[in-house]
């Protein structure tokens, strides 16, 4: 990709999002480790995901780190040195010493520092360029096709691992399948990427910045963003219903999750060719709406091919609109701290998110399935009354 002639090193951006998406590989594995072999409870496993997650409700301290301290002429590119060099002793240390309940978390929260520091330190770029070039979101879709497709990779092949392997080996061998990619980055920054300069401002000016928070607009898009990331989520109860409930296969799961990412990937694709264009309010009117009344329909599932057909019909439109969003992030960000305001805004995001998996959980331990959907789907429905508030098209 090119713009006003200067080469947008693509390579890098796939690289670290792909990264984040094989990270996931062991994710099937330990769920059926905590929930199978250790009978956690839905809300146990939700707690456990909610504090090995809290790297990513703190990137605004990468953001700071990125924007603000420097390490080297190079600074992007040590950081993610460090990063990727954490990432593989601690899978080593996995595969070597296996996982309790506590090592879990311990490195659960570590992992998760080392891809969210990644994470930021790309997206300080990606900002830059987004804005300054008029991108619209196109540069998001390749980095999120890019992690879709390590998602179809983590959907299968996880899948395969944890069918195949005891509940102890499983996740020893996904983790040293993962080794390879972050092996395979830490090459490339050393021998094929020029670090881009980030326009980084010399000294923090907290006043500055907080002035930020008295635009409208930032404010009413976080509000929206907590709204509709705090609505409970049913992902674990459906897991647990799906298996314990109309005995689905952990390969039929797989299966099913590899549907979902492949319609995804389409989804990011047409965002790209197509849906850019379209006015983000529409999207995101269409996304609250379509989100609420598509949950609905998880309160029938007769049969496992209900989940197959539930994912074709409503797979390609989480894509689409999921980048809306983030487009929508991109756009407000200020000029100067990109970094800093997209690693918060997507902290408040991540907070939120986890916190609504946390709330879907207590909910299905205490009411039961049903209720836990239903919640769902009204709490999304909420969202609407945000959206008129947003000004995205101006």
């Amino acid at each position: 990709m090119k713009k006003n002639n200067l080469q947008i090193p693509i390579l890098f951006f796939i690289l670290v999002y792909a990264n984040q998406g094989i990270s996931g590989l062991p994710d099937q594995a330990i769920y059926y480790l905590t929930r199978e072999t250790w009978l956690l409870s839905a809300s146990n496993i939700g707690l456990i995901s909610f504090i090995t997650a809290f790297a990513w409700y703190i990137k605004i301290l990468w953001g700071y780190l990125i924007d603000f301290c420097k390490i080297g002429k190079n600074s992007t590119r040590n950081y993610l040195y460090i990063s990727y060099g954490l990432m593989i002793s601690l899978y080593i240390f996995i595969i070597f010493f296996g996982l309790n309940i506590y090592t879990l978390i311990i490195t659960g929260l570590l992992i998760n520092c080392c891809i969210g520091l990644c994470d930021v330190a790309n997206d300080s770029q990606m900002v830059i360029y987004e804005q300054k070039y008029n991108l619209f979101g196109k540069l998001q879709s390749i980095q999120w096709t890019a992690l879709g497709f390590a998602g179809l990779l983590v959907a299968l092949f996880g899948a395969k691992i944890a069918d195949s392997f005891s509940f102890d080996i499983g996740y020893r061998v996904a983790y040293a399948f993962a080794l390879i990619l972050p092996i395979l980055t830490l090459c490339y920054l050393k021998f094929g990427y020029k670090e881009i300069q980030t326009s980084v401002k010399k000294r923090f000016d907290f006043k500055e910045i907080f002035q930020n928070f008295k635009n409208n607009k930032f404010v009413f898009a976080l509000l929206f963003i907590l709204c509709l990331q705090l609505c409970p989520s049913f992902g674990t109860a459906l897991m647990i219903k799906a298996r314990e409930e109309l005995m689905v296969s952990k390969m039929f799961l797989g299966y099913l999750s590899a549907t979902g990412t492949v319609l995804g990937i389409i989804g990011y694709i047409l965002y790209y060719i197509k849906f850019h264009k379209v006015p983000m309010k529409k999207l995101l009117y269409f996304m609250v709406t379509f989100t609420a009344i598509s949950n609905l329909f998880y309160l029938y599932i007769p049969n496992q091919w209900y989940l197959v057909g539930y994912n074709v019909i409503f797979g390609a439109f989480s894509g689409i609109t999921f980048l809306t969003l983030l487009a929508f992030f991109a756009k407000i960000v200020p000029i100067g701290n990109e970094g800093l305001f997209y690693a918060f805004i997507t902290s408040i995001s991540n907070l939120c998110g986890r916190g609504g998996n946390l709330l879907g959980g207590i909910i299905f331990d205490n009411y039961g399935y049903n209720t836990t959907v239903i919640v769902s789907t009204v709490l999304t429905f909420a969202c609407l009354f945000f959206i008129p508030k947003l000004a995205l098209d101006k």
